[in-house]
């Protein structure tokens, strides 16, 4: 089953288990809940998404709970889905003195998690950038562009002490 098909199916948009236990019991999907919440149903009828990676095999896809280096997401540079935004996200930070902490967390308990962990709760995700048309880099942000934004932004501007390893998703063949 490629992506681009995700958008034909029916989902409910007020619960969330039954279309994650759609994906796994009927079309077999093999994935990490967070995973199919993120990417499978709040993007699939994203044009942007459909685009990228609509050629995607997500049957196929195996994903891992990884941890990555903090120097590994300074790198990003247009691996991702909306590389403009990522960039955008991490200069937040920078209107600290103006902002407070709402500059690196909207949501309190994503701050709090920010303060007390040193990195984000709910990990991004990310697959291998060759699997794409346009392969960049085997390192390619595919949701979580205001997490990494903010780890990018935190450890430019020195505003946490963050870990040195975080946990991410990590989708290949």
């Amino acid at each position: 089953m490629k992506y681009i098909e995700l958008h034909k199916i029916s989902f409910d948009e007020w619960y969330l288990e039954k279309n994650i236990d759609l994906l796994k019991e009927r079309y077999s999907v093999d994935a990490p809940d967070s995973v199919i919440e993120q990417f499978y149903l709040d993007h699939n009828n994203d044009d942007m998404f459909k685009s990228l990676y609509g050629d995607l095999d997500i049957l196929k896809l195996k994903w891992s709970l990884i941890d990555v280096e903090t120097e590994r997401f300074l790198q990003i540079d247009k691996a991702a889905s909306y590389p403009d935004f990522l960039e955008e996200t991490s200069e937040d930070a920078s209107h600290f003195d103006e902002r407070g902490e709402k500059a690196i967390a909207h949501i309190n308990e994503d701050l709090e998690y920010w303060k007390t962990y040193g990195s984000w709760s709910v990990p991004p995700i990310f697959i291998n950038g060759h699997m794409l048309s346009n392969p960049t880099t085997d390192f390619h942000l595919v949701e979580g562009h205001i997490r990494v934004g903010s780890l990018r932004g935190i450890n430019k501007y020195k505003l946490l002490k963050i870990t040195k390893m975080h946990k991410v998703y990590f989708g290949s063949y």
